[in-house]
């Protein structure tokens, strides 16, 4: 019985370090411009006053509320512009604050042709999950795919315009190999995050402590399915399905994001509270 309990409990254990991973993403991601991208003293280069992106020399301010009372703070700023091929590239920090712990993440965005566009390569946050990972003895294997991502917004505040996801599903396969009385296991843990096209359901001003900002109002949505293996027998199986309202605002980014689940109950809040 102790055998069972130590299992379960490591799996567990694990499994939520996964789904942590895939929220992680959900909320901060890195973006990225192509590899060949230098900087070239980006204060040369024409702006677009259109762009669904932060300005450079100013801070904003987020606070991050979850379903289970939990709060951090995001403090994000434009540190450096980028030119590539003639077009503004934008390197945004991210400096994430929770419980005493710092976390800074770097993005990078872009705009061109009406389009704000986020190139997603393998997040920060996972790569350093992915150290953790491998510094346990109880890690075989494990593979993350489905980067390098790209998300699509179009500028124009206007009901209709679609917001698309390009690539294949993230997925982050573990194995674990344990040894318990003389007997081998080993546990595979199988987790598959899906992004689905948005659109702008309308155009509208919403106020937060930040003032009030003319916004297009994007609508999406993700799921993610996590399989649990013990000896190649599947143990348990979790599909969660996310709901986003996302509004964006030129010259800022996002304003607020509301994710919830399929019965319309919030699991996460993130509002601008202030810019300097």
């Amino acid at each position: 019985m102790l055998k069972k309990v130590t299992l379960r409990k490591c799996l567990l254990t694990t499994t939520k370090l996964v789904l942590y991973m895939f929220a992680t993403l959900v909320v901060f991601t890195q973006f990225s411009c192509k590899d060949e991208d230098v900087p070239a003293g980006g204060d040369g280069l024409q702006a677009d006053k259109t762009a669904l992106i932060p300005t450079k020399g100013k801070i904003y301010t987020y606070e991050i509320k979850d379903e289970n009372g939990s709060m951090a703070m995001q403090i994000t700023r434009v540190k450096t512009v980028r030119d590539s091929a003639g077009i503004a590239v934008y390197d945004i920090e991210n400096k994430i604050s929770e419980n005493g712990n710092e976390t800074v993440l770097m993005m990078k965005s872009f705009s061109k042709s009406g389009i704000t566009t986020n190139e997603i390569p393998m997040p920060a946050a996972y790569a350093s999950m992915l150290e953790t990972f491998k510094g346990s003895d109880f890690v075989k294997s494990i593979r993350i795919t489905g980067f390098p991502q790209s998300r699509l917004m179009d500028n124009n505040a206007v009901a209709g315009n679609k917001m698309s996801f390009k690539g294949d599903p993230v997925r982050l396969n573990l194995v674990l190999a344990f040894e318990e009385d003389g007997t081998e296991y080993t546990s595979e843990i199988d987790a598959v995050l899906t992004y689905e096209d948005g659109i702008v359901t309308k155009v509208e001003n919403i106020t937060t402590p930040a003032g009030t900002f003319s916004s297009s109002k994007w609508e999406y949505s993700y799921e993610l399915i996590t399989k649990t293996y013990l000896n190649g027998e599947l143990q348990e199986q979790s599909n969660t399905l996310r709901l986003i309202s996302e509004w964006t605002s030129p010259g800022v980014g996002m304003v607020k994001t509301v994710e919830s689940d399929v019965l319309g109950t919030v699991t996460s809040v993130t509002e601008l509270k202030k810019v300097d």
